[in-house]
């Protein structure tokens, strides 16, 4: 029990108790302390009997510890004392006597509405006669409250005391606020003093007869309750729960905001009202309806004054009402005449201030279609409405088990969309699930009765064909691939995907599900190795390669890091001059082991797992830095992948190699493949308008060989187009060919875009070339790819004017 620290006299007293003690732990005698110097203390002090451990009769007390108590008390029992002094008194008997310590206890005394408190001390005293005596300090401690201030700030709730104002005639007119809490003055919106002494219509408008409730409740002994609306100045409106009574011409307020109540019950009965379900709430007692919704008089067919008049029994089969929260089918009657069954579901509910049970029912036709709808929904592709990964391993295992037992097989076609990331990057989602879906009616479109697809996730899509023969199984796969080859039209534009499809049969490549979709996935990765577009059966060496490939991968990381990895140059030559005006570069790794890789093998390696951005940077620096020793105005292409071209930090990379070079933009030539420009990304383009701002040269590589080249000469206005070699390599011989290289020349010509000719070879090519217009070349007839320091010498070489 704590002992009040800021009391001076109980600190002397426990201080000149303690100085008592004849040894540490022992109780000081009665003679020791009260006998000795207690002086002015001994006022305070009342000296208390007790018995087994607790406080029993006052002895003798002094004339303070006389007021204190406002009564005589030599030789009283405790008993006798009222309850607020006697039972402080009592507690620190029990503290004191079983700890052998002072003890300390608080009294709280009320006069005329004022709280005072006091603190009292005690300490035990060895008595030699008997029990223990207990020697105990009072002392006011200053703390005077405000009881009715106390109680009013201490609810959020309003409170308020009002007095009548009386007309003439003795008539209530109004009334006045006499006391307030700030729970009040929150309600009114205005601060505690601006609403003191106010008239009550001031706040109130006339309208809402508050004044006159207010007067009925005057001379009553009974509480009035009632609900008030009131506009708020922001042009809500309050919702108050108002209790009054009176004392006298007093009357004491209660109010409190019921506005949430409100709005639940506003939402109670909106949710009600507009639920699909036929719902009703029906009396506790009586089992009579009460309201019911839109839902039910539809259902039933009851109009809704028809329903009011009936209990639920009624719609009952031979009048069971069976309040069934448990869910059970009951037979419930329409106004046609007809029944139906229903799972009835119910609550109890409170319903403007009556018991009522809240009922639901569900048309069993209803609930059984929305289980299929629920079952459809865990087996199938909310996007596509293909069967999804869970269904289709419950088709396959059926299959194996239906092999196992009749010996027919089946096989497993693994695809996934070429292309699609990029689609889905640069038009965005809304075109890709778009994508998605036309390719799920286009394989579908390819597939037998008997057979089944299934949309995996992603881009990734499974087919299982069932008891096919080989050729049905090319047939197939041949179907797929050329059906997903055809451009696919999105919001006004064309786009082209492609599909890889990896093929594994039952039971010839596995005769469980697991090994089976390994063994297809394998295969899909080879396919996807040989460029996509092409579907590949499963073979057993397919399993070494893709460790060979992951392997290559793993090596490509580090050639990367150690440094291996180097740039080779060839020669762009202008057709009139055969002057040197550029030079190409070009990436190669030469392994430790194996010696020289072909790109054609590790730079699809590096865009599948992303390592082409930092290489793809490190080329652009190191590009821009050799081409800094370079005479002006000889100029540097760099080939930029797709993948790039998510790098949002592109453009960055650019600036910063022409910075750290010191090269001149106009000098670097960044070329781009179509496919940076499908479907005419808009990112796409605005990165590319983007580093055309720095200066740079932008130039279409492989131009003539997709599907959509001339319309993407709209999208982008580019300085360069590159004649495909493979155009190049027939020039003379195939009538096409030679046809396609003069339309692109003249087509350049005629939008001033500078055309070069790749894979040149021949002097009769060249003449060709140049006959036509062709502007540059490039080709092994000029020089081959080579180190950066040969590629300086071939500039200081003068050119080769012949032919």
């Amino acid at each position: 029990m704590s002992i009040p620290s800021s009391d001076a006299h109980a600190a002397a007293l426990i201080q000149h108790w303690r100085s008592c003690r004849t040894r540490p732990g022992a109780m000081p005698s009665y003679d020791a302390v009260v006998l000795g110097r207690l002086g002015r203390l001994a006022d305070r002090f009342a000296l208390i009997a007790t018995r087994d451990g607790r406080a029993e009769r006052i002895l003798w007390g002094g004339p303070g510890f006389r007021d204190w108590i406002e009564d005589e008390i030599h030789d009283r029992p405790l008993a006798q004392i009222p309850d607020e002094i006697r039972r402080p008194i009592e507690e620190i008997g029990v503290a004191a006597l079983r700890t052998g310590e002072p003890a300390g206890a608080r009294c709280d005394r009320i006069t005329d509405g004022v709280v005072t408190t006091w603190s009292l001390v005690g300490v035990p005293l060895a008595n030699g006669s008997g029990s223990p005596l207990l020697l105990v300090h009072v002392d006011r401690n200053g703390v005077r409250t405000e009881l009715m201030q106390a109680m009013f700030g201490a609810t959020g709730q309003g409170l308020m005391a009002l007095g009548a104002i009386r007309d003439a005639d003795g008539a209530v007119a109004d009334f006045k606020i006499v006391a307030l809490n700030q729970g009040a003055a929150e309600i009114f919106g205005r601060p505690v003093p601006s609403l003191q002494w106010q008239r009550l219509g001031d706040l109130v408008p006339v309208r809402l007869g508050v004044t006159q409730r207010l007067s009925g409740v005057l001379g009553c002994a009974d509480r009035a309750v009632f609900e008030l609306a009131t506009p708020r100045t922001d042009g809500t409106v309050l919702h108050l729960k108002v209790e009054a009574r009176a004392i006298g011409d007093l009357i004491a307020v209660a109010m409190t905001d019921v506005g949430d109540i409100k709005a639940r019950e506003a939402s109670f009965r909106f949710l009600f009202e507009s639920n699909p379900l036929p719902m009703w709430l029906v009396d506790q007692e009586t089992a009579r309806f009460v309201a019911v919704n839109e839902a039910a008089i539809a259902h039933y067919g009851y109009s809704r004054e028809a329903f009011l008049a009936r209990s639920l029994p009624d719609l009952s089969e031979a009048g069971a009402c069976g309040f069934a929260r448990d869910g059970r089918l009951h037979r419930h009657l329409r106004a046609d005449g007809s029944w139906i069954e229903v799972t009835l579901f119910e609550r109890s509910l409170a319903f403007e201030g009556r018991p009522t049970l809240l009922g639901a029912a569900i048309d069993v036709t209803e609930q059984r279609r929305a289980e299929a709808r629920i079952t459809h929904m865990a087996h199938h592709d909310a996007l596509t409405g293909l069967p999804n990964r869970t269904l289709f391993a419950v088709r396959l295992t059926e299959a194996i088990a239906e092999q196992a037992r009749t010996g027919a097989g089946a096989a497993l076609l693994c695809l996934d969309l070429d292309k699609f990331k990029l689609v889905n990057d640069t038009l965005g989602h809304p075109a890709g699930d778009a994508l998605l879906r036309t390719v799920a009616e286009r394989i579908t479109a390819c597939l037998r009765a008997e057979d089944l697809v299934a949309r995996l996730g992603g881009d990734e899509f499974a087919v299982l064909l069932r008891d096919p023969d080989p050729a049905t199984v090319a047939a197939i796969a041949g179907r797929i691939v050329e059906a997903l080859s055809r451009p696919v039209r999105l919001g006004g534009r064309e786009c082209q995907i492609g599909v890889s499809i990896g093929i594994a049969r039952l039971p010839e490549h596995g005769t469980d599900s697991d090994t089976l979709l390994r063994n297809a996935d394998l295969a899909l990765y080879r396919a996807k190795a040989d460029g996509g577009s092409v579907a590949h059966g499963f073979e057993a060496a397919m399993d070494s390669w893709a460790r060979s490939r992951r392997r290559r991968e793993t090596d490509l990381h580090e050639a990367f890091a150690r440094g291996d990895l180097a740039l080779a140059f060839q020669p762009v030559v202008g057709v009139r001059s055969r002057a040197i005006v550029g030079f190409e570069a070009l990436l190669r790794w030469h392994h430790p082991v194996e010696g020289a890789i072909s790109p054609a093998e590790f730079v699809p390696l590096a865009e599948e797992s992303g390592l082409i951005v930092p290489i793809g940077a490190w080329v652009l620096r190191q590009a821009c830095a050799e081409a800094s020793l370079w005479v002006d105005p000889v100029r540097v292409a760099v080939n930029l992948s797709p993948v790039q071209f998510r790098d949002p930090g592109l453009v960055a990379t650019v600036r910063e190699a022409l910075a750290l070079s010191g090269l001149a933009p106009h000098r670097l030539e960044l070329e781009v493949t179509e496919s940076v420009l499908l479907a005419a990304s808009e990112a796409n383009v605005a990165t590319l308008h983007a580093l055309r701002d720095l200066g740079v040269r932008i130039a279409m590589d492989d131009f003539g060989t997709g599907y959509c080249s001339l319309s993407y000469l709209q999208k982008f206005p580019f300085d360069k187009i590159k004649i495909d070699r493979s155009f190049v390599s027939q020039l003379g011989e195939n009538a096409h060919s030679t046809a396609i290289v003069r339309a692109v020349i003249g087509l350049g010509a005629s939008l001033g875009i500078v055309t070069v000719a790749e894979g040149v070879e021949t002097e009769a090519q060249f003449a060709h070339l140049r006959e036509e217009g062709c502007e540059e070349v490039q080709g092994y007839l000029f020089g081959r790819p080579a180190p950066a320091a040969q590629a300086g010498a071939l500039i200081r070489r003068k050119p080769d004017l012949a032919a």
